[in-house]
């Protein structure tokens, strides 16, 4: 990254400019909340059972078994608060208004949503949405499960609104994605690596559209490659950066 931040490029300078504004965001945004991520240190997928209840094998095989971990992360996840970067995505799409294209995220949790962000293409699902198995069907979660786990005949029938590994992205909104992507002027991509190579792709697609790429992230990472503006920290002190400029 340069020694400063192109000042046009900040979340002030994209309020004042008129450039159309997409957002790409990975665990990493999460991880400040608390949220483990997944295949960063100590994330989800270090742990074998975890990465196969997150399978399409373990949806076919154990769907019980699997809803009641993801239950479990439901639980977890339900008292979780948005951080202070969450809060500033809602702020720069409410400031933005037309000009902000969508906020397109990897994570399940909902805290963008929590957060006040209207505009947002979960890409990987939501953990606090079941579909229907056979209908398609999405209801919210009842937030009675949180206090009382459902038995088994509640389950039966649904699953999570979770993209499992190996699965495709046929039930979840990446088309949509892809279009805010190519047709914005700036993509911001917040907390992802790009082990998972969709984000990478995403950003490419941007790229490829004319579109500048601020890339934020402490770590590197594949989302490097085609980044034109890189900010090695978290996000957290993205904005608060960006505030003091």
């Amino acid at each position: 990254m340069p020694d400063t931040l192109p000042f046009e490029l900040t979340p002030a300078g994209l309020q004042e400019g008129c450039a159309r504004v997409a957002v790409i965001t990975g665990s990493g945004i999460d991880a400040e909340a608390g949220l483990p991520t997944f295949r960063g240190e100590n994330g989800y997928y270090e742990d074998k059972e975890a990465t196969y209840l997150a399978s399409v094998e373990a949806l076919h095989a154990e769907p019980l078994r699997q809803w009641r971990w993801y239950l479990k992360r439901f639980v977890s996840y339900h008292a979780t608060l948005p951080t202070a970067s969450h809060f500033a995505l809602a702020r720069l799409e409410s400031a933005l208004g037309e000009r902000f294209l969508g906020l397109v995220t990897q994570n399940v949790s909902g805290l963008h949503r929590k957060a006040g962000s209207k505009l947002v293409h979960e890409i990987h699902g939501s953990i606090r949405e079941k579909r229907n198995l056979h209908s398609g069907e999405r209801r919210p979660l009842p937030e009675s499960w949180v206090e009382s786990p459902p038995v088994d005949e509640e389950l039966c029938g649904w699953r999570p609104h979770v993209c499992f590994i190996g699965e495709s992205y046929e039930d979840y909104p990446l088309p949509r994605a892809m279009d805010t992507c190519r047709s914005c002027d700036v993509a911001l991509v917040i907390g992802t690596a790009g082990v998972i190579h969709t984000p990478v792709w995403l950003a490419q697609q941007a790229r490829l559209a004319g579109a500048v790429v601020i890339n934020v992230n402490p770590h590197p990472g594949e989302v490097d490659t085609v980044t034109e503006v890189l900010f090695r920290g978290t996000a957290a002190e993205y904005f608060q950066e960006a505030a003091a400029a």
